[in-house]
């Protein structure tokens, strides 16, 4: 959106749970230091964020700044033809999510109508 610097970071960290207590003790301190550093490097520092045990190792963050309206580009302008960049595939927190589910029957039926177990594996 035009911004060039960065105030904060909330990492957003998933171990997997196929890895044993002695790999995720070694992994995710990597994981978070290599986070942290890629930060350090772009100006900012990591204030917080979230971990869980998950299907697959994930990583990701959020950035945030405090600026002036006039100091960003809002994304609402769009016309057929621009280019659209996206730093990760769609739906891949709703597919994170529903797998979860699969375990949880209070979430899972409320979307098992629209999509099967086996789908929610594959994907």
């Amino acid at each position: 959106m035009g911004i060039t610097e960065c105030d904060n970071m909330l990492m957003l960290l998933s171990v997997s749970q196929g890895m044993s207590e002695e790999e995720r003790e070694k992994v995710t301190p990597l994981m978070v230091k290599g986070f942290r550093d890629a930060a350090e490097e772009g100006g900012t520092a990591v204030t917080g964020g979230q971990t869980v045990v998950n299907p697959w190792i994930i990583i990701g963050g959020v950035a945030t700044v405090v600026c002036q309206p006039i100091e960003f580009i809002m994304p609402d302008s769009a016309v057929v033809g621009d280019v659209l960049v996206l730093t990760k595939p769609l739906g891949t927190q709703v597919a994170v999510n529903a797998h979860q589910w699969l375990d949880n029957p209070e979430r899972w039926n409320k979307v098992k109508m629209v999509i099967s177990g086996e789908e929610v594996e594959l994907a």
